[in-house]
């Protein structure tokens, strides 16, 4: 099996060097940036060896292989700590932290030096961190307790407040915390402290925790009183007021605050109890912000499987979930390009009115299933229902190359998919045929998850929106299924792949700027070539005002083809345009109605 080194590196440019210079090595190299990573890949991807730069901060480089090393779960594992800047390593770092390898950064000598590293761990020829005090020592090995349910808050934090209860001897302790979901108190006192002395308690615990956080609404704290699993009651005699009372800053790798450890006790704290008391709010630190982390992110990938389940393949709630993971950042809202398709169903109002209610929602599950697996398969996402029609997104909350073509895909195999739907029971006006109207548009908008604190729901929003809504209206208008505006043919590199058929500009009710709009035909030869000729010097002519001449053109393909409803629209717009010539003319017709 291919042994596997885990380097904690935050240069991009050092990455590439190293993996430059270890191309021939028989082992694997998985680079980290941030120390929250590092520790979950620790954790997660048992590695044979780690290597780590010294120059890192918050933890420092050789404290963290401090605490790595006093761990007995991670005894057998060789860790060598490097660093990439000019002045060497101290005396101090090398005798104290623990390191089998202390390495000054040099691009020729770095595949000997993790061979080497590699070669330490087979052979078991590893230091010990030297650390003096036993106390100490014991508080480490219980972080490994810790180390393996960071996944549980609760039980993490009442690990942390009984190693407080039992080194410190103090019989009321809190750990507040923010989490993803707002602040928490975690609690554990004396049975002997009662009533009116544990509000106090814990309302001087809230309020110097504001002091640090002011930024928090921590009249909403959830507050958590854990079983006291730890008999307290000793160090409440009553013989000696609660007159000592400490609070220690908990901080991120970022050095902001995240948390503090508050604790009341009998008479004063010595120096041993506060030194103890500051010792364990450091391994507290590094602890606390991995399992925040992590709740967010079990959180997050909780929200989006609910949210995207039904609408969404599951390969593009992995491929989310799983890039979430690579950040420390959980993503709320953001800018991105997105293709915005709309469908509805012509005339549904007049449909609705000759069926009854279970009928039509039969009906409509039917159709939605089969339109629904079609976005699907095509990468695309359910934003929502909206009565009969459906608003679907290609390129959130997962981004593809070819979003736009991956939209009109899916647009042209709806329209194919309109004869597979069965009607059941419905009933359609005389005359009618069952048909669709579908818009597309690429825009920049505004994605994240929007509404209010009982429901919220992953959408997008912005101009975009709109323009894909009122493009679905304009299908009816000029007579072809599917319309898509240019932004959507810009995008598509392969244009060849669809039959595109240049329309018309419009400014849609809002817009003062015209935007030409393209209709997506079945094939080329859904049209003579007359036809499109004719049409298209029409519509030039007819951008230019050249109106009389523009008429002629457009009456040659409608000889070609009579029932085209946007050659009839064009002609009986020129009719008006001819004998109401406009004083200023920008080539756009502008539309008053959605």
């Amino acid at each position: 099996m291919t042994k596997k080194i885990l380097i904690l590196e935050p240069s991009k440019t050092i990455q590439t060097l190293i993996l430059e210079k270890t191309k021939k090595a028989d082992f694997e190299l998985i680079f980290e940036s941030s120390f929250i990573q590092y520790f979950l890949s620790i954790l997660s991807k048992k590695p044979d060896a780690l290597f780590i730069n010294a120059d890192h901060e918050n933890p420092q480089g050789f404290e963290f292989v401090r605490f790595i090393k006093s761990m007995a779960y991670f005894s057998k594992l060789p860790i060598g700590l490097y660093t990439t800047g000019q002045q060497p390593f101290e005396n101090y770092c090398r005798r104290n932290s623990g390191a089998d390898i202390f390495y000054d950064f040099d691009k020729d000598t770095i595949l000997a030096t993790l061979t080497k590293l590699l070669e330490l761990g087979k052979i078991g020829k590893l230091k010990k961190c030297i650390r003096n005090d036993v106390i100490k020592n014991a508080i480490s090995q219980n972080f490994v307790e810790i180390i393996s349910n960071l996944e549980d808050m609760e039980k993490i934090s009442g690990l942390i407040l009984n190693m407080i209860t039992e080194f410190c001897e103090v019989p009321a302790v809190a750990l507040l915390i923010q989490e993803c979901d707002g602040p928490h108190l975690y609690s554990k006192s004396s049975e002997n402290i009662v009533g009116y002395a544990r509000k106090q308690f814990y309302k001087v615990c809230t309020s110097d925790f504001e002091k640090l956080r002011p930024d928090l609404n921590l009249s909403k704290i959830t507050h958590i009183e854990l079983p006291n699993d730890k008999n307290m009651d000793p160090f409440n005699t009553k013989e000696v007021p609660l007159s000592s009372y400490q609070q220690i800053p908990l901080t991120d790798s970022h050095k902001n605050i995240i948390g503090s450890i508050n604790m009341v006790r009998e008479g004063n704290f010595s120096l041993r109890q506060l030194d103890l008391i500051k010792f364990i709010g450091k391994e507290a630190s590094i602890a606390l912000e991995v399992a925040v982390k992590i709740k967010e992110k079990i959180r997050f990938e909780k929200n989006i499987r609910k949210a995207f389940g039904r609408f969404v393949p599951e390969q593009i709630i992995d491929d989310l979930v799983s890039s979430s993971e690579n950040t420390d950042k959980v993503p709320l809202g953001e800018k991105r390009n997105v293709a915005i398709l709309f469908c509805d169903i012509r005339s549904f109002t007049s449909i609705s009115e000759l069926n009854r209610p279970e009928v039509i929602v039969e009906f409509l599950n039917r159709y939605f299933t089969i339109m629904v697996n079609i976005i699907k398969k095509h990468g695309g996402t359910i934003d929502k229902f909206i009565g009969d029609a459906i608003m679907a997104l290609f390129g959130a909350p997962v981004s593809y190359e070819d979003n736009t073509r991956r939209a009109v895909a899916a647009a042209c195999e709806m329209r194919e998919a309109l004869s597979t739907v069965p009607l059941g029971d419905l009933i359609l006006p005389e005359g009618m045929k069952f048909n669709i109207g579908i818009g597309i548009n690429y825009s920049d908008v505004t994605v994240g998850s929007i509404g209010s604190a009982d429901k919220t729901d992953y959408t997008v929003i912005g101009d975009g929106v709109n323009l894909a809504s009122r493009l679905e209206g304009l299908t009816k208008v000029y007579g072809s299924m599917i319309l898509v505006s240019n932004y959507v043919k810009q995008d598509i590199k392969q244009e060849n792949d669809f039959v595109f058929r240049y329309l018309d500009d419009v400014k849609v009710k809002g817009k003062a700027k015209g935007v030409p709009i393209y209709a997506v035909d079945h094939s080329i030869n859904e049209f003579s070539h007359l036809y499109r000729d004719s049409y298209a010097k029409g519509l030039d002519l007819y951008k230019q005002g050249i109106f009389p001449l523009a008429k002629e053109y457009f009456q040659k393909a409608k000889a070609e083809s009579p029932d085209d409803k946007a050659v009839n629209l064009m002609l009986e717009r020129l009719e008006d345009l001819i004998a109401n010539p406009p004083e200023k003319w920008d080539g756009a017709f502008e539309f008053h109605t959605k």
